[in-house]
């Protein structure tokens, strides 16, 4: 089949425009590395991969594919040849990448109030660019371990704020002068959650552990109206919610830019 140069390279930007949208879709499912491990585990079994367990003897067949999960936020990977029953293995072929980055990771104790506004106090995970943080609408994402309503046993779930629940507002120009923007990690990236005031008006009637008590201090160390959120999402009591790890994220999702896109 005899193709111009110009056929080719419109099929290869084709490709490689389906390729990107892949990637995108990936990112954008990805919103913390609890969820990046949940999405490349259904891409793993839509493709024929089977789960086993870590701790388990396996039982593997030559010519299938394999994968297990590690505290929900690894996940690992392989296939074995079709004659490895017969002939054993001799050679390993492996690709090792990570499913975290730099980010902004909740605190565990978060809430902070102060001059009238709820803040949440934040640990910067990695070497990042922080000053690309300020000035987005950032959402909230990870895992929560919640306990069962009538025993001790311990689950997990995810959890997606799926809106831009804070921000970190920039000073404005008069305020600073300074040739560099150059913030500092530990006292500038604390995001606004909301006015206290709006909080007390939206927070209205809603009570954590009542007459019970807060055997966790979550309560202690968070504000009321973002548990109550968090609970009503997951469709648990406040007081069911042992701990959590979330990261914030760009809430607008990754694109393709460019002219010709």
């Amino acid at each position: 089949i005899k193709m111009n140069g110009s056929k080719i390279s419109h099929l290869l930007l084709k490709e490689g425009r389906e390729y990107s949208e892949r990637i995108l879709k990936g990112l954008t499912a990805g919103v913390s590395h609890f969820h990046a491990v949940q999405y490349i585990k259904k891409e793993l079994v839509s493709n024929g991969f089977i789960e086993i367990k870590e701790m388990d003897k396996w039982k593997l067949e030559g010519g299938k594919s394999y994968y297990f999960t590690r505290n929900a936020s690894t996940i690992v990977a392989f296939t074995l040849g079709d004659k490895v029953e017969a002939e054993g293995i001799d050679l390993f072929k492996v690709i090792g990448c990570h499913t975290d980055s730099p980010v902004i990771r909740l605190a565990p104790h978060a809430k902070i109030e102060k001059h009238g506004f709820q803040q949440m106090n934040i640990q910067p995970y990695g070497g990042g660019l922080w000053r690309t943080w300020f000035d987005r609408d950032l959402g909230l994402a990870g895992k929560v371990i919640i306990k069962e309503k009538d025993s001790d046993k311990l689950s997990s779930k995810l959890w997606d704020s799926k809106s831009a629940v804070m921000s970190i507002p920039s000073l404005c120009i008069h305020l600073n002068r300074e040739p560099e923007f150059n913030p500092n990690k530990e006292s500038h990236l604390k995001p606004i959650l909301a006015t206290s005031v709006v909080d007390q008006l939206m927070g209205e009637g809603v009570q954590a552990f009542a007459d019970k008590p807060d055997v966790f201090n979550i309560e202690r160390k968070n504000f009321v109206t973002f548990l109550d959120r968090i609970a009503k999402d997951l469709d648990v009591d406040i007081e069911q919610i042992v701990d959590f790890e979330f990261c914030a994220y760009d809430h607008h999702p990754p694109a393709i830019t460019g002219f010709h896109q």
